[in-house]
């Protein structure tokens, strides 16, 4: 959707983190179609960064534009002080810049919500539960892969509403189809077991975002479920080595559509293109990015020579590739 023209203060909540994840990128997409977002975007972590700063982002006059624009993810966990603080700031907002608060589980009758009501913009993105079989076909669609109805009825029954679940399951099932096909049934029921736990793709995609909360905690539900070690450690590999060819041939000027041709990359895998290379890759500077190749050698050395136990070097993985992903650098003895 386009970012809203008028509310100095926009906030997009809702009680699934993908769909509230995908609005926000909706409007960012939007955003850099007619601003310089290098210079005129940023994003701050509510619980992580200082609330104060990204209020005094949203006071800074735009660089070479009519607009800034100041993202606070997981706005849920502002403290009732930075609600109030926000509220003042309401009172008399930049008019140059919007301010979009991201939250994920938010209650409409919270104070946050209330406190935006009274002179921004609110907007919960949901799902009704008889709306998640169209979704379950829009995300098959987006592969470029018909689907029958009884495999999205197993998907939703097998699932429930975890639209987490659902978009990994469906990822899964798009890399391991063959064919222009349609996706039958007998081939979902092999490759989705029915539970609510979120898939390796999820977990790839979590570190890629630097997300290391949530990528540890579905490392460890994959590892009692009986994942391979090994398996989740090349899936992170296969991700970052895609991520920094991506990265390498944006640098020499290619455009997508010469990148996925390089690649060779199936039909039904195309999307990951611009859904999850191009924005994955952003998130690193070639500095980061060699980091975390050192550190993949690193602890695929640890691992073959016996040095590391394969659930500890998973581990480090996980936690050194995320945080890595959200901005920050490796100690120097993590990677020798």
């Amino acid at each position: 959707m386009n970012p809203p023209a008028k509310s100095a203060v926009y906030l997009v909540y809702g009680n699934h983190r993908l769909l509230v994840e995908e609005e926000l990128r909706k409007m960012q997409a939007k955003i850099a179609e007619k601003d310089d977002t290098d210079l005129n975007l940023e994003a701050f972590e509510a619980g992580v960064d200082s609330f104060e700063e990204a209020l005094q982002a949203a006071e800074t006059l735009p660089f070479g534009s009519d607009k800034r624009y100041v993202i606070v993810k997981e706005a849920q966990k502002l403290t009732a002080g930075e609600v109030k603080r926000l509220a003042r700031y309401m009172e008399d907002p930049a008019e140059s810049s919007l301010l979009i608060l991201a939250a994920v589980e938010l209650k409409p009758t919270s104070s946050l919500a209330k406190a935006v009501e009274k002179g921004g913009r609110v907007r919960e993105v949901t799902k009704r539960r008889d709306q998640i079989p169209g979704w379950i076909r829009s995300r098959f669609k987006e592969r470029s892969l018909p689907v029958s109805g009884k495999a999205i009825a197993y998907l939703q029954e097998a699932l429930g509403d975890d639209l987490m679940a659902i978009e990994g399951a469906v990822e899964k099932i798009s890399l391991y189809h063959e064919g222009e096909e349609a996706v039958e049934l007998d081939e979902v029921v092999l490759l989705v077991t029915p539970s609510a736990e979120r898939s390796m793709f999820e977990l790839v995609d979590r570190v890629a975002l630097g997300d290391a909360d949530q990528a540890l905690k579905l490392m460890r539900r994959l590892l009692q479920q009986g994942e391979r070690t090994t398996f989740m450690l090349t899936a992170l590999a296969r991700r970052f080595r895609m991520l920094l060819l991506y990265r390498a041939l944006r640098e020499d000027g290619h455009q997508d559509a010469d990148i996925i041709a390089y690649l060779k990359l199936p039909k039904n895998q195309v999307w990951m293109v611009s859904k999850k290379f191009k924005p994955q890759a952003a998130r690193f500077d070639e500095e980061r990015m060699r980091q975390a190749l050192s550190l993949l050698v690193k602890v695929d050395a640890g691992i073959k020579t016996g040095e590391m136990d394969e659930e500890f070097a998973l581990e480090l993985a996980v936690t050194g590739l995320a945080a890595l992903a959200a901005g920050k650098t490796l100690q120097g003895a993590i990677l020798l």
